[in-house]
């Protein structure tokens, strides 16, 4: 579907020599993860047939090359920006961020915006882990999104920690990060 756009199974069957049966229960699987798009088509004669396409979401999943774009831009601003401007533009990001993670956050217990998070987190490529003590979460990336640009500019990692903060309600303090040689950045999530 990445390569020749809309496709009925029949073309798909032909295209991967597998049975229609098979293409039909991918195809299933995929349009209830919202990956595919199924469209029904009414030709002048015959019953309809559908059309598959990749979503929008699925499309998202192919590598487009905007994180190395948007981590050379920001390469760039941090260095030709005053430190001002440039901790302004953290500031706002990181607002924006939260915003948006926020607005993801069903419920209203900790826990569940919690959830939420990490599975937002999950859909950017981003491998989590959250796991409960006495009086706080703990939840761990696994392979640190910002590293290039983290290594130069630590203010991404505030950056980060506020956006999570706007998103929970909460504190939140990152006790190990991936930067200092730790196997994944561990955020402490206040209960």
């Amino acid at each position: 579907l990445q390569q020749r756009g809309e496709l009925r199974i029949k073309e798909i069957e032909a295209a991967l020599g597998v049975t229609a049966t098979a293409v039909r229960q991918q195809l299933n699987a995929l349009v209830a993860e919202e990956l595919v798009a199924r469209t029904m088509v009414r030709e002048k004669r015959g019953r309809p047939h559908a059309i598959y396409r990749l979503s929008e979401k699925g499309q998202a999943l192919f590598a487009r090359g905007y994180a190395n774009l948007a981590t050379v831009l920001l390469e760039e601003i941090l260095e030709v920006a005053e430190p001002e401007l440039a901790q302004k533009l953290f500031r706002r990001v990181s607002a924006r961020l939260g915003e948006q993670y926020a607005g993801q956050m069903p419920g209203e217990a900790l826990s569940e915006r919690l959830e939420a998070l990490e599975k937002r987190l999950q859909s950017h490529g981003i491998i989590t882990q959250v796991d409960e003590a006495e009086e706080l979460f703990v939840l761990t990336e696994y392979g640190c999104p910002y590293f290039r640009v983290a290594q130069q500019h630590r203010e991404v990692c505030e950056m980060e920690i506020e956006a999570m903060e706007q998103a929970l309600g909460t504190e939140v303090t990152l006790c190990h990060s991936q930067l200092d040689g730790h196997h994944g950045c561990q955020f402490q999530v206040r209960k």
